[in-house]
């Protein structure tokens, strides 16, 4: 083959690459535009001044480093020393533990759903771990995350997706935010974010992030109390504040029914409270509008 062969050659395959990613990034983008579209969205609030209940764990659990809802009662939950994985029973304050890891694979972020378990490590590996819940994991996926900047880890019940945020400081002065999804099926994470934005507004570094089950809205938790709703496309929808008996906020998450699940990392009482989800009507939706 001459150089010029070569050459042509060359400039062929690369365009067949870019085509071929380009329809890759159309179709996922599409679906993601599908299930946005065709969810039914329940008009309602969380009443961030009013909790309805306030629970202290239980005597010896301390904070949890993570937090995930499985139903209405049951949670799962990352000990303090972010070694243990613990199933939580929110109605019997309750806990008991499913595995212990070695002292150097500390976890950061735990989801679920379905009877799944998974966990994203120091190291930046998700791990997926099957009833009856071991330590031998079925999977392991390593994530790249070239500035080692902190990553969230949730459960999209929609999407059908584990979602992974990433948010970095820019030399501008603003925020970065990043959010892609990982695709259960095919155990692969998508090159195609489902949402990425530069903010003046959102400076903070988020700890916590959970996606609301009736509404398909993001809340993005700061370490001041700070609560910011986002919609699928990474648009500000609203900002909040935790109530006042979140002392040392840590965590949120969200309970079926749509209530709002807040943890205290106060070592002396540390407690979960629960911020109820109001349904409103259309009517309502009008008024407040």
């Amino acid at each position: 083959m001459s150089r010029t062969q070569y050459f042509f050659s060359f400039v062929l395959a690369t365009i067949s690459f870019i085509a071929a990613r380009s329809i890759q990034r159309e179709g996922i983008e599409n679906y993601y535009e599908q299930v946005s579209a065709g969810f039914q969205k329940e008009l309602g609030f969380i009443d961030f001044t009013h909790p309805s209940a306030a629970q202290y764990l239980p005597m010896g659990l301390q904070p949890f480093a993570a937090l995930s809802s499985l139903d209405s009662i049951q949670s799962i939950a990352i000990s303090q020393d972010s070694l243990q994985v613990l199933h939580y029973n929110s109605q019997d304050n309750t806990f008991s533990s499913l595995f212990v890891l070695p002292s150097d694979q500390k976890m950061t972020q735990i989801a679920g759903f379905d009877s799944t378990l998974v966990y994203l490590d120091q190291a930046q590996e998700l791990h997926f771990v099957q009833a009856p819940y071991t330590e031998e994991f079925a999977q392991t996926y390593a994530l790249q995350n070239e500035d080692g900047a902190k990553q969230l880890l949730c459960y999209h019940p929609n999407l059908k997706r584990i979602l992974l945020l990433n948010s970095t400081l820019l030399e501008s002065g603003e925020r970065r935010f990043v959010c892609q999804t990982f695709h259960i099926g095919k155990r692969q994470l998508s090159q195609v974010p489902l949402f990425s934005f530069d903010s003046k507004e959102l400076l903070f570094e988020p700890i916590a992030m959970a996606i609301q089950p009736l509404s398909n809205e993001f809340y993005l938790l700061s370490k001041t109390g700070e609560v910011v709703i986002l919609d699928q496309q990474g648009t500000l929808l609203s900002r909040h504040q935790l109530p006042d008996g979140i002392n040392e906020p840590k965590l949120i998450s969200f309970a079926p029914n749509g209530d709002l699940l807040a943890t205290d990392a106060n070592t002396l009482h540390p407690l979960v409270l629960r911020l109820p989800w109001h349904k409103m009507t259309p009517e309502h939706g009008a008024l407040v509008h």
